[in-house]
């Protein structure tokens, strides 16, 4: 994609009322994401994946593009490339479920099995720095568990949330906010990280070791963290799906505070249909896309 495309994209995303920190970070090219705009002049929509499987469709006329949206996001599928699919809130005029065939999650056990696209609910939280410091000495370290600083041996942890999911190397990681560490010597109990970073915000990533789970250890390594986000005079900032409950409720555990709920749609991948609104549009692919190798990945 042009610089000047690449530029437009900017541009229109630091428009969006909700938290783009992910797809900021395929448009300015911090991660090997995947950016697509409707065309190279004067374009009305644009669409960015995160290699962990998150994306956002936004621009100045999504609905005059939405033909071509459409047909690119099951092009995706078709090539079998799942998604967690956000829209720019200010197309939510347009029916999304009906446009993607979407059922919502609440039904998804009896009408979608793994082929439907199910429509889930992504909460963005604001941080309450009172709400915070009014509980955290609840969330201090207990023996033998100790917190400190990522390091760089720290990047390749394995989990699912995990800094190598969201940062291309160590020193990147490292260099963007890095994170802390809930510890016994070698044992690593659990995570928190900077999974993203736009300007002065920091969105926390949070992994726990399967052997160390339901403990509230995250908690702890998440306090530090945001401890520390807070004197350097950054902001601490969280989403997650709402039926993510363990996510959920650590977020208000911390002092977030739902503030925006957005329709979040799963995607499966190869199971793209034409249907009697949308067909096929082959022609909206070229040199206005720019790929990445690999699959999309948890959300």
């Amino acid at each position: 994609m042009s610089t000047d495309l690449r530029a437009i994209a900017a541009r229109t995303l630091a428009e969006v009322p909700m938290n783009t920190a992910f797809a900021r970070a395929v448009v300015e090219e911090t991660v090997a994401g995947e950016l697509w705009a409707d065309r190279a002049e004067d374009p009305r929509a644009f669409h960015a994946v995160h290699p962990y499987g998150m994306s956002l469709v936004w621009g100045d006329a999504v609905d005059e593009a939405l033909d071509l949206v459409v047909a690119y996001l099951r092009e995706r599928a078709d090539e079998g490339q799942g998604e967690w699919l956000q829209v720019d809130p200010r197309w939510d005029a347009i029916d999304w479920d009906d446009t993607l065939d979407a059922v919502p999650f609440e039904d998804h056990d009896q009408l979608a099995g793994g082929e439907r696209v199910v429509r889930h609910t992504r909460v963005n939280f604001a941080f309450d720095a009172g709400a915070f410091w009014a509980r955290r000495d609840e969330h201090l370290p207990v023996e033998p568990w100790q917190v400190r600083r990522t390091v760089r041996a720290d990047f390749d942890w394995p989990g699912s949330v995990v800094p190598s999911e969201f940062w291309p190397d160590a020193d990147t990681f490292l260099a963007n906010g890095g994170g802390w560490v809930l510890a016994d010597g070698p044992q690593v109990a659990a995570m928190a990280f900077a999974s993203y970073r736009a300007g002065r915000q920091v969105e926390l990533g949070i992994e726990t070791a399967p052997d160390w789970r339901r403990r509230g250890l995250a908690t702890t390594a998440a306090a530090a963290m945001i401890d520390n986000l807070l004197v350097s005079h950054l902001t601490p900032v969280w989403s997650c799906r709402e039926d993510n409950v363990g996510s959920y409720r650590l977020a208000t555990t911390l002092g977030f505070r739902p503030t925006l709920h957005l329709p979040y749609y799963r995607v499966p991948a190869a199971t793209a249909r034409p249907t009697r609104r949308f067909g096929w549009r082959p022609d909206v692919t070229g040199p206005l896309r720019r790929r990445r190798t690999g699959t999309a990945g948890r959300a």
